[in-house]
């Protein structure tokens, strides 16, 4: 009896143990038009990190428009202060980037956003790029931003060598020091099995990840107009940055007028006596 007790309680342990797919430590969470999202800083290949994703309650980040695109390149870049060489992708032209739910894994040329890997999902272009067979297209006029969108002409996907089903965000232009298929920010299929960190979406704003600091502090109304609030405990300073990454507005006032800054997605930094959290706001 003592035996089988055991056993119970070795499998209850290492079930526990490892059903925590990733280090909090290692999450940026960022909330954006009513859904949270988590920038995880944990190498993984595609595969572990939608399995990751579904175990939190989430998915691989689909993305749908140019405000969610700049708002997740921000919260990579900005807000979880990912470094654009953390890591070389040798079959990506030498540079970083961030996984994100896009794969044609099923059917070469067919791109489904799949973000939690169950083989099925919405079908956003279909074909390659110019560098490749130079026959893709957006579905439905579906957003896309493969590398070479910012021209007018994709250069990807690709399927270079047969091998790459599994799309990414690019954390620079390549191959590595140019910009000659894309630039930082765009899109291309790599291999499913390079480790690089993810992007997990959530389906609302009460899904999976709010922590005690997200009750400790508000900010509101979010998007605003103009007139920012800031309310919670022993907070010092507030600082505002914008999508480049430079402080806007450096200020000890917790109702703050943006009256002067341009439409767009910022990052409020607040700064309290033992911690500093960031939160994403829209100014409309």
């Amino acid at each position: 009896m003592k035996k089988l007790f055991l056993l119970v309680f070795l499998g209850f342990f290492i079930q526990n143990a490892y059903s925590q797919c990733a280090d909090t430590t290692n999450i940026y969470k960022f909330t954006f038009n009513g859904k949270n999202y988590e920038v995880v800083k944990e190498l993984k290949s595609w595969t572990v990190a939608a399995a990751c994703a579904v175990e939190r309650g989430g998915y691989l980040v689909q993305i749908g428009n140019l405000a969610e695109q700049n708002a997740v390149y921000s919260a990579i870049t900005v807000g979880a202060g990912v470094s654009s060489t953390y890591v070389s992708i040798g079959n990506g032209g030498g540079i970083a980037y961030v996984w994100m739910g896009a794969t044609d894994q099923n059917t070469e040329g067919t791109w489904l956003w799949d973000g939690n890997n169950d083989n099925s999902g919405a079908n956003f272009w279909n074909g390659q790029g110019a560098n490749g067979m130079n026959n893709g297209a957006a579905v439905a006029g579906s957003y896309i931003n493969w590398g070479g969108s910012s021209n007018g002409n994709p250069m990807e996907p690709d399927n270079y060598n047969g091998a790459q089903s599994h799309g990414a965000i690019a954390l620079a232009g390549w191959p590595a020091g140019s910009t000659m298929l894309g630039i930082a920010s765009e899109w291309n299929d790599i291999i499913g099995s390079s480790q690089l960190y993810y992007v997990i979406e959530y389906d609302s704003t009460t899904t999976s990840i709010n922590t005690p600091e997200d009750v400790e502090y508000k900010i509101y109304p979010n998007p605003t107009n103009r007139i920012l609030n800031i309310e919670g405990a022993d907070i010092e300073r507030v600082e505002i940055i914008d999508q480049s990454g430079r402080s806007i507005t450096y200020t000890d006032s917790f109702v703050i007028d943006l009256v002067d800054y341009a439409k767009g997605t910022y990052f409020v930094k607040i700064i309290s006596t033992d911690k500093i959290i960031t939160k994403i706001i829209i100014l409309k």
